[in-house]
Parts: structure tokens; sequence; C-alpha cells
């Protein structure tokens, strides 16, 4: 996991800004599976289709620094929304400064503003964009409220937004703790309780694409809330025949 952690932060600051999006997303979607494989991580893929094509909003509630290496992996690469102190963190902060995160700084408006429209120009310009509007990461059990501010991204650039439910089941159908990744805990102290952990589950369940044709932001998030929160819930739902387990270890 160590040479696999230099080996990503090497190709984020060395080797993807050099490269065009398309071959930028690839190089992402390659390292989040590898590192998925090595860590023991499957995901299984329920719901609606991924949108693969084409420029989209994904919004996905957030347990663990684990959903944007899943996300990165069944997506084909994407861009980030991160709180600005990522930015500094060691090693994270260039992997994510590399692999061209949005970075805004949490309670300041006017950096929000900023961010927003860096958002919809990457939207505009026929890019992938994930965030997680809670603002905050959970234990997966239950989801915060969506902030509205990234949503209007979508509304100016005109893009559909797509819901992810981010779910880790662990025993008796409760949200694995080993996935969790909250309070005060380190880097560290999560990756250590992932590997202690040898094999994980995450299922990532996909809502309908909604147009932002006529919806306000507010409009927007609380509809992504509504099904991110009713997926949750459903923890005895049966799959569909279509849903899917990737093979990351095999698509690395």
């Amino acid at each position: 996991m160590l040479v696999q952690l230099c080996l990503v932060w090497l190709g984020a600051v060395m080797v993807a800004p050099r490269l065009a999006v398309g071959r930028r997303n690839a190089l992402v979607a390659r390292f989040a599976a590898r590192t998925l494989a090595i860590l023991g991580v499957s995901v299984r893929v329920l719901g609606a289709r991924p949108l693969l094509d084409g420029p989209v909003l994904v919004v996905a509630n957030h347990v663990s620094w684990l959903d944007v290496y899943l996300l990165n992996a069944v997506l084909g690469g994407t861009r980030h929304v991160a709180k600005s102190e990522v930015a500094r963190w060691p090693v994270a902060g260039g992997i994510a400064r590399g692999f061209g995160t949005f970075f805004h700084a949490r309670g300041n408006v006017r950096d929000a503003a900023r961010a927003k429209d860096a958002v919809a120009a990457a939207l505009r310009a026929g890019e992938r964009v994930v965030v997680f509007p809670e603002g905050t990461t959970s234990e997966g059990d239950e989801v915060g409220p969506f902030h509205a501010a990234f949503f209007q991204a979508a509304v100016d650039a005109r893009v559909p937004v797509q819901a992810v439910a981010v779910r880790y089941p662990g025993p008796a159908g409760r949200p694995d703790p080993a996935a969790a990744f909250v309070g005060d805990m380190t880097f560290v102290a999560s990756l250590a309780r992932v590997l202690r952990r040898r094999q994980l589950e995450a299922r990532l369940t996909f809502g309908p694409v909604v147009l932002p044709a006529d919806l306000t932001r507010r409009e927007l998030a609380a509809v992504s809330h509504a099904f991110v929160a009713l997926a949750l819930e459903c923890t005895n739902w049966t799959p569909e025949p279509s849903a899917q387990t990737l093979p990351l270890a095999r698509a690395a």
C-alpha cells in the first residue's frame, strides 16, 4: 500500500498536470481501481446506470476518503470538490491538487462562489465533477442536509445531476465501522482500520439522471437528498439482475 501511495503521488504531481482531460481521467481510474484492489475493497453498483458520457454533476453522501476512489473507479475518473484544508495535507494534498480537485474555504461565501464558477466552467467543458454536499462525513447510517451552493454549477452549465448513495454494509445490515472516516480520526488511523478489515464491500446506488431545466439549486438539492436518504434506508433491498460487483483487481 505504501508503494501504491507513492506511485499515486508521483502520478498526480509529475504526470497528471501534463495530460489532456481524457488521459488524466483514465490515469485516475486506473490508480483508483488498483488502490481498492490492494485494500481488498469490492464495489457493487446498483440502481440506475451511471452517466458516463458527457458532463454531469455527481452528488453523494460522504463516509470516507474511500468514496473518492470508488467513484473514480466506477465513473472512469472525475474531478472532486474538497475543503481547502485538504490541499495542505501531506501526500493527500499533492494527490488532490495534481488530479484537479476544486478547493473552497468553508464558511467563506465569496470563495464558495469562486469555486462554484470553476466547477461550472469544468462542466461546460464536458468534465464530470463529484460533490459531497453534506460538507462532512458520517458513519454511513444517515445523511445530513445537502448544501445547495454547488448545485448552482449544474444550473449555470445546464448539465444533468445524478445522485449516488454510498454505503459500506457490515454485519446485520449495519454500516461497517471500518470504513467511516469521522471526527478527529487521522488518515493513517483510518487506513490502518481498513487494512485490518482485509475485506470490505462498498455499494454505490445510483439515482436517475435529473435535468436542471426549470429547477432551482435548492430543488435539485432536495431531490438528490431524498433519493440518497431513501436508498440508505433500503438496507434489505435485493439488487436487480443488472447489479454488478466490479472486478477491480482485474480492472487494475
